[in-house]
């Protein structure tokens, strides 16, 4: 860069000043999102959730406010880089136009380009960054940033989130911390006695003709069985009185075959019946 051209030390100073101003932009956008990300879990009650399970830790406590300043000052640099952030379109049109040609031809020295830079030298030297910036931008995210954290303080001495208020989170913490810690099922007594050397257990009743017999099953010793002998018991049995047997023909069977068959077929069984 030639110095010789003194037009660049005003413009220097204009842009200097429209840094800081982006710069102050940015960290109010930021204070505002994160206020803003940060006043929605208070009314969620997030905050009070996370102080009330974590009260021993203040990391963890304060998680949610750490949660909003980053994501309010991520928020704030994507809209950042949406803004017009270069100095030459706030001279005005035609100013901005004289400008911009002499700082790109900044390098060349000629009769034009010195008689260009003097005349840029003498109308920024007259220019404020008052002029070009507007503070109001500035005032405006001040007042909303303000606001808002007068919104956190009411919320969080209004007391809008009760504790009462979280019942439903905390017992679903319950349960997802009773279901993660349950310990593992203890064998049944059923699983235990089959592991024992009774492997009968008691001893059934079986009815005949209503009368109940005690049964027993002698478990063996090694492979099969040994038998245990026993004395006959008399038993009480009733005979049952003697019927007579006769062979009937099916009528869905006989209903079944072709008419002029049917006597044929039948007589046959009969006769068969009579053999026996």
């Amino acid at each position: 860069m030639n110095d010789h051209y003194e037009f660049l030390r005003p413009l220097a100073r204009l842009m200097r000043a429209h840094q800081r101003f982006e710069r102050a932009v940015w960290a109010l956008n930021g204070i505002i999102i994160s206020i803003a990300i940060y006043a929605l879990m208070q009314s969620l009650g997030l905050t009070m959730l996370m102080k009330f399970y974590y009260q021993d830790s203040i990391i963890l406590g304060a998680l949610p406010a750490i949660i909003s300043i980053i994501f309010g000052f991520a928020g704030a640099t994507l809209l950042n880089r949406r803004r017009k952030t270069d100095i030459f379109p706030l001279l005005g049109p035609v100013l901005s136009e004289k400008v911009k040609t002499a700082y790109d031809n900044k390098d060349l020295d000629s009769l034009p380009m010195q008689s260009l830079a003097e005349e840029i030298k003498l109308s920024l030297a007259g220019t404020k960054p008052s002029q070009i910036l507007d503070r109001r931008e500035l005032s405006g995210r001040a007042v909303a940033a303000i606001l808002l954290f007068a919104v956190v303080i009411l919320l969080a001495q209004g007391g809008v989130v009760q504790t009462a208020d979280l019942q439903s989170i905390i017992e679903l913490k319950e349960r997802a911390s009773s279901i993660f810690q349950e310990e593992k099922p203890q064998p049944s007594a059923i699983s235990n006695e089959s592991l024992s050397g009774n492997l009968f257990g008691n001893p059934s009743l079986a009815v005949l003709n209503e009368n109940k017999l005690p049964l027993v099953l002698s478990p063996g010793t090694g492979a099969g069985s040994i038998p245990i002998n026993t004395r006959p018991v008399q038993r009480v049995f009733q005979q049952s009185q003697a019927g007579e047997a006769a062979a009937v023909p099916s009528e869905l069977y006989i209903e079944s075959l072709p008419p002029e068959n049917r006597e044929i077929i039948k007589r046959y069984f009969t006769i068969l019946s009579q053999g026996d």
